[in-house]
């Protein structure tokens, strides 16, 4: 009796994710009838538990977008991400950015502030949002304060803004009116 294994529906994030982390997928892979060709090839393994239909139509619609490019690679045509799709990938770490809250509070304040030129408007803008959608406090325009350990976040987020000398990370002790502050975020 013949058995269907079940497959995956890849969506366009797990899709370039893949691609990002540099697993091969060629124009060849993605022909009908490949997966039983295919099937012992390690190179084919990430891909092997996708509805293949769906993976084609996927990676037709990234092409469509601009987030795939297709290429030619030791005489094969290959499926590549592109510029346009490592950035769209970011987008999607970012968007997964969250701050563990620890049982207990080391008692110090992490203050981010930044000066980000005119010149780079946009990135000023999505990283205040950020922050705010983070629960940091803004204390000024450029200045916020969050009580719980996040510089590894920081660094995350001002690589990927393309900002990293222009944002600094300050531990403190105390901050006038605090009070206030631990109030809010209930300490």
């Amino acid at each position: 009796m013949y058995h269907m294994q079940k497959r995956e529906y890849p969506d366009k994030e797990t899709i370039l994710a893949i691609l990002k982390l540099g697993a091969a997928l060629t124009l060849a892979m993605l022909a009908p009838g490949a997966m039983r060709l295919l099937k012992g090839d390690p190179s084919f393994s990430p891909w092997q538990k996708f509805h293949q239909p769906l993976l084609r139509r996927n990676i037709k619609n990234l092409k469509r977008k601009g987030l795939v490019d297709f290429a030619e690679e030791n005489g094969e045509a290959v499926v590549k991400i592109s510029d346009k799709g490592k950035t769209e990938v970011l987008k999607f770490d970012v968007d997964k950015i969250e701050i563990k809250k620890p049982s207990y509070w080391d008692r110090k304040w992490r203050l981010i502030i930044f000066d980000i030129p005119e010149g780079k408007k946009e990135a000023r803008e999505v990283l205040r949002k950020k922050l705010k959608q983070l629960e940091f406090y803004q204390l000024q325009e450029s200045v916020f304060i969050f009580p719980f350990p996040c510089e590894k976040e920081i660094r995350f987020l001002r690589e990927i803004f393309e900002v990293p000398d222009e944002v600094k990370i300050i531990l403190a002790e105390r901050v006038e009116n605090e009070e206030e502050l631990k109030k809010m975020y209930g300490l």
